[in-house]
């Protein structure tokens, strides 16, 4: 071979040259000092030191690989990038890589191995999922796409659809637990769950995956993405198609439709990033999702009710770089969520509600539209490599639109002007973290929170933190409005103080966090005493009231960790839900749960394993609504990755590898044994 190609020079390296890390701090923050010595003894030590540098390059590519999984960048604590073991609030990263990994087929499943995180479901993939953050109700947690809130304005509260964005278009999912409203405003009570889809960048390729499994599930995707010039691209589509499962247990309610229920969705994504020069940058992002899901009626075993549901989420953007220190950003955003319900259902009652006997058709629909547009100026200002700065201005419009075949149709407008400020610093072993906000709600309580936090480095590797914050959940046009639902004019916002103290542990394999945490909820929403009349049909139920309060205190462990046989992954939290006004455990949470998972690379094999467990639970019947005690569960599931080349991987995955029958709410079947064969084309 030539010498001129270098791969002589590589293969005679051995003694010629050694590299050599070394642990450091940098500041007060660890970091890895690689050294790099050429032996003078050897002729052209040039071209031996450009082979040696080659080495370092590659061994520097690596171990940032690493780094970014172990370690990799936030933005959603502070609104701007932070490495996870800076960020003094409780965090958590999930990756492409650790997505890709599981071959999960929802975006469920992938979030169900989070410290603080619980999740519920009515059945099988598309049905109704309510998530719960520090214990906090399934309403308080804010969802964002993209940056962009996507929650609804009914009276059930501002409940996200997160089961619709296909698993295929994330790129991470950023977990912020705990108050955020100082850096988000209404709705970040127990926290903000932030997905971020792809983004064009490097060399112009396509994508593609298609995978196949139980209950006739198909998924298929196809992308192009990269970067020509200063534009970075990237464009796909994605088709998923389930025969699905029965949601409703015969065991909890006999009278229901006992055929599995489907789920289809296509969806879309777009995004271009366009370099105009001189600090100016201009992008555009697009998400769309339409999706069809088979429901359980409860009156017969012959109903056959649906839902017809559309997601769209857009944002465009301009950054400008000022200067070197300061960023400032225009975005414009916003994301409509539509459903509409169709109940084809066959009843022994008339129309009067008395009982015949004989069944008889009974049809019915509901229809909802939720939109949310938003208008921010956003500014980064480093006033020195210590001291960062945060400033802006939002303007937000939510929009509601419900109407229900019985009982009419409501409207609802409602408008938010925030102003926001914070200050990150680190001076030595000393970090800080200040972020305060008002925000003025049209026809409501306006209100101003905040967040305080330190941290302090004891030495290389240990770190204890430490924050205090306020926030609230303002009530939805439709808890305002919609009388059918209990409506009261009267309502103030939910309110909240949470304290948290960690303890960080960080080398160069290993990332761990153990975590205390406090929070009350105060002027918590819910039905009062007092019948809704007059009512615009049978029973609409009670005004709803700001009585409740609630609790909840506990432990969060989170580990990530590379060890010499593989890379492992842990969560445990315990904690105490309490409604604080009858003392018993808040509904749909349990005490303490946790996740594993390990994984092992065989060449080019990998194999892994994740257990999932939770311990019991008190929820509603799927069919009396009774409050019933739901058992805890464990549950195994497998996967199995092989790199056939540089550009195609067969993935297989086994979920409930024991096929354990158990209920996250009790009645609803949680999923069966499945499993999935993938294949996939990802071009170097």
């Amino acid at each position: 071979m030539s010498p001129d190609t270098g791969l002589e020079w590589l293969i005679e390296l051995r003694g010629r040259c050694s590299v050599m890390k070394v642990p450091c701090l940098r500041g007060n923050k660890p970091a890895t000092i690689v050294f790099l010595k050429v032996n003078p003894m050897f002729f052209r030590p040039t071209k031996v030191a450009l082979a040696c540098a080659g080495i370092f390059a590659t061994i520097s590519t690596a171990q940032a690989q690493i780094d970014s999984e172990l370690n990799p960048v936030v933005i959603s604590a502070t609104r701007s990038a932070q490495n996870m073991s800076e960020v003094l609030s409780s965090v958590s990263v999930i990756t492409r890589a650790d997505i890709e990994k599981t071959q999960s087929q929802d975006v469920v499943n992938i979030l169900n191995s989070q410290p603080g995180l619980e999740i519920n479901r009515t059945g099988a993939v598309g049905s109704a999922t309510s998530i719960y953050l520090r214990g906090g109700n399934s309403n308080q947690t804010l969802m964002l796409l993209d940056g962009v809130p996507f929650s609804g304005e009914a009276a059930s509260g501002a409940i996200s659809s997160i089961e619709m964005i296909p698993v295929s278009q994330i790129e991470r999912i950023e977990i912020l637990r705990g108050n955020a409203s100082a850096v988000y405003g209404s709705g970040a009570v127990g926290g903000v769950i932030n997905i971020v889809t792809k983004q064009g960048g490097g060399k112009p390729r396509p994508e593609a995956s298609i995978s196949y499994g139980s209950n006739n599930s198909r998924n298929a995707y196809l992308g192009y993405a990269g970067e020509v010039g200063n534009t970075k691209f990237s464009i796909s589509g994605n088709t998923q198609l389930t025969d699905g499962f029965n949601s409703i247990n015969p065991k909890s309610f006999q009278d229901v439709n006992q055929s599995p229920n489907g789920f289809r969705s296509q969806s879309y994504r777009l995004s271009v990033i366009q370099n105009l020069g001189e600090g100016l940058t201009f992008g555009i992002s697009s998400l769309a999702n339409d999706s069809w899901t088979s429901l359980d009626g409860t009156s017969s075993s012959i109903d056959a009710d649906y839902s017809n549901r559309q997601l769209k989420a857009n944002s465009a953007y301009v950054k400008y770089a000022v200067n070197d220190r300061w960023l400032s950003q225009f975005i414009y955003s916003e994301s409509d969520n539509k459903g509409q319900t169709f109940y084809n259902q066959y009843t022994p009652y008339d129309t009067n509600w008395n009982y015949v006997g004989t069944l008889r058709p009974s049809f019915s629909n509901s229809d909802s539209k939720d939109s949310h547009k938003k208008i921010s100026w956003l500014n980064n200002y480093d006033v020195n490599s210590n001291n960062k700065l945060l400033f802006g201005y939002d303007q937000q419009r939510l929009l509601g639109q419900s109407r229900v075949s019985w009982a009419g149709s409501v409207n609802t407008v409602r408008d938010i002007s925030s102003m926001y400020a914070g200050h990150t610093g680190s001076y030595g072993a000393l970090t800080t973290q200040v972020n305060l906000r008002y925000d003025d709600i049209q026809d409501g309580e306006s209100k101003t929170t905040w967040l305080a936090g330190l941290g302090y480095a004891l030495d290389r590797n240990w770190k204890i933190t430490s924050t205090y914050s306020t926030a609230f959940n303002a009530p939805t046009g439709g808890q305002l409005a919609d009388i059918s639902q209990g409506g009261n004019v009267n309502l103030r916002p939910e309110k909240s103080k949470s304290f948290e103290s960690g303890l960080q542990y960080q080398n160069i394999n290993n990332l761990a966090k153990l975590v205390y945490f406090k929070v009350d909820y105060q002027d918590l929403i819910t039905p009062g005493n007092v019948r809704v009349s007059p009512c615009p049909f049978s029973d609409c139920g009670r005004y709803l009231v700001n009585t409740s309060n609630a609790s909840n205190d506990g432990l969060e462990l989170s580990w990530r960790s590379n060890l010499p046989l593989g890379t492992l992954r842990l969560s445990y939290t315990r904690q105490n839900p309490q409604d604080d006004i009858t003392g018993t455990m808040l509904l749909n949470r349990a005490k303490e749960f946790g996740a594993v998972e390990y994984s092992y690379p065989i060449g080019a094999l990998e194999v892994g394993g994740k257990l999932v467990a939770s311990g019991y639970r008190y929820t509603p019947d799927a069919y009396s609504g009774a409050t019933t005690k739901t058992g805890g569960y464990s549950t195994y599931s497998a996967y199995m990755a092989y790199r056939y080349d540089k550009e195609w991987t067969v993935r297989f995955s086994a979920e409930n590898l024991t096929d354990k029958e158990y209920y996250q709410i009790h009645g609803y079947n949680a999923a069966p044994q499945m499993f999935f064969l993938g294949l996939r084309y990802q071009p170097k």
